[in-house]
C-alpha cells in the first residue's frame, strides 16, 4: 500500500509539474526529457518528489528561470571565414590576431577559418613559411619548442599560431573586441595590379602564338607551351584565393 501511495503521489508531482513547465512556455520536448531525468534520479535515490525537489510550483519556476537562461546565454565562441591574396596575408592575419581571432584551418577554398572566444579573447601571432610538402614535419618541429603549431596550408605555404601571451603575457587578452567586419575578402592593390599586367602579358602572348602558328606549327606550339607555363607560374605566385 505505500509504495502505491508514492508511486501516485510522483505521477501527481510530475503531472502538476509538466502542466506548469508547459504553461510557462518551456518546449514540450524539453519538458519530457526533464521529467525523465528527474524521474530516473528519483528511482536512484528512493525518496519522494517533493522532499527532493520542493513544491512543483516552486521548482516549476527555478527550471523556467534555468531554462530561460541557457536559451538567451551568449556563444562561447564565434567563427568567421575571410580570404587575402599573397601579397597581404600575413599583414591581415596580424591585424585579425590582435583582435583574437584564432585560425582553425584553410579551408578547400583558400579561406582562413577563424574564432573567437566570446568571454575571454586573446591574441594571436602568425607567422608564414614556405616550404615542400616533404618538409612540412621537419619545420613544424622545429618551430614546437618557440610555441608555434601549424594551422593550415596553402599550396606550398604553411601557417602557424601562437597565442600571443607567450611573448606579452597577461596583456595579450582583447579587452574590448571588435564585432566582426563584414567584408570577407582583402585584395589589394598590388593584387589588380599585378593580374592586370599578367594578363596583358598573356594576350600578348596569346597573339604571337596564333600569328606564329598559323605561318609555322613548331613555332606555334613553343608559344603555346609558354603561355601554359605562364598560367601555372601565375596560380603559384599569386594564389589568389577566392571565397563562395
Amino acid at each position: 500500500m505505500t509504495g502505491n501511495s508514492d508511486h501516485t503521489g510522483s505521477l501527481d508531482y510530475f503531472e502538476e509539474l509538466t502542466e506548469r513547465l508547459r504553461a510557462a512556455g518551456v518546449p514540450a520536448d524539453r519538458v519530457a526529457a526533464t521529467i525523465d531525468d528527474l524521474a530516473a534520479h528519483l528511482d536512484e535515490t528512493g525518496t519522494e518528489p517533493e522532499a527532493e525537489f520542493g513544491p512543483a510550483a516552486d521548482f516549476a519556476a527555478e527550471l523556467t528561470a534555468r531554462t530561460a537562461g541557457e536559451d538567451e546565454a551568449p556563444p562561447r565562441a564565434s567563427e568567421w571565414r575571410w580570404t587575402a591574396d599573397i601579397f597581404q596575408d600575413r599583414q591581415m592575419l596580424d591585424h585579425f590576431g590582435r583582435q583574437g581571432w584564432e585560425v582553425q584551418r584553410v579551408d578547400g577554398l583558400g579561406r582562413f577559418v577563424c574564432r573567437r572566444d566570446a568571454e575571454r579573447p586573446l591574441q594571436w601571432e602568425y607567422r608564414r613559411e614556405r616550404v615542400p610538402i616533404a618538409g612540412r614535419r621537419a619545420l613544424s618541429d622545429r618551430l614546437a619548442p618557440d610555441g608555434w603549431e601549424p594551422c593550415g596550408a596553402w599550396m606550398y605555404y604553411e601557417y602557424f599560431k601562437r597565442p600571443a601571451s607567450a611573448s606579452a603575457g597577461p596583456a595579450a587578452e582583447v579587452a574590448s573586441p571588435p564585432e566582426a567586419p563584414g567584408r570577407r575578402t582583402f585584395f589589394g592593390r598590388r593584387f589588380y595590379v599585378f593580374t592586370t599586367v599578367y594578363l596583358l602579358v598573356l594576350a600578348l602572348v596569346g597573339v604571337l602564338g596564333i600569328s606564329l602558328g598559323a605561318r609555322d606549327g613548331a613555332s606555334g606550339f613553343l608559344v603555346g607551351v609558354a603561355f601554359g607555363v605562364l598560367l601555372v607560374v601565375a596560380f603559384i605566385l599569386v594564389r589568389a584565393r577566392t571565397s563562395r
